[in-house]
């Protein structure tokens, strides 16, 4: 039921996060995992009326909007998008707890070591140091040896960050 349907190239694209400071955010996804632009462009909220913005849908509005991509040229890019009118409410849970509706990135990357003191020098919270792990990470869905370490990223996405053995 649906499953015939995803083939090569197809699936999970982005995951766009709200953010309060784009160009922070953007610093931190492209000096950690070495992401780069994609695309960017300003958004006329206006002009897409279904986006639940805020408390309600706004008659006008604007937002940033960048895309960033690793190495995979359509899968697995990372969006960033700054709503700058009308501002957003701030959240409404301890976005440092997760629960449902939290959100887990799992970035692989190759050195932990290396992208853990990144994510630290630019604003990020590591709050399990790197270690050796078992990650699922084969195209069999097996476990592989894998260095791994956990971190908020400056906003409080929660990360999850690993480097095959």
């Amino acid at each position: 039921m649906g499953a015939s349907t995803v083939t090569a190239g197809m699936g999970l694209r982005r995951a766009t996060l709200f953010v309060r400071d784009l160009d922070r955010m953007r610093a931190f996804y492209e000096g950690v995992f070495g992401l780069t632009l994609y695309r960017e462009l300003e958004v006329d909220l206006s002009r897409v009326k279904a986006l639940p913005i805020g408390a309600a849908n706004p008659e006008s509005g604007s937002a940033r909007f960048i895309i960033l991509r690793g190495a995979d040229p359509l899968v697995g890019m990372v969006g960033l998008m700054q709503v700058t009118a009308p501002a957003l409410p701030e959240a409404n849970h301890d976005v440092r707890r997760l629960g449902y509706g939290s959100v887990a990135l799992v970035m692989a990357v190759k050195d932990a070591d290396q992208a853990a003191a990144d994510a630290a020098r630019l604003g990020g919270e590591v709050i399990q140091p790197v270690t050796t792990a078992r990650n699922i990470g084969d195209v069999a869905g097996e476990f592989v040896p894998v260095k791994m370490f956990m971190a908020y990223d400056p906003e409080g996405h929660f990360l999850e960050v690993f480097a095959p053995l």
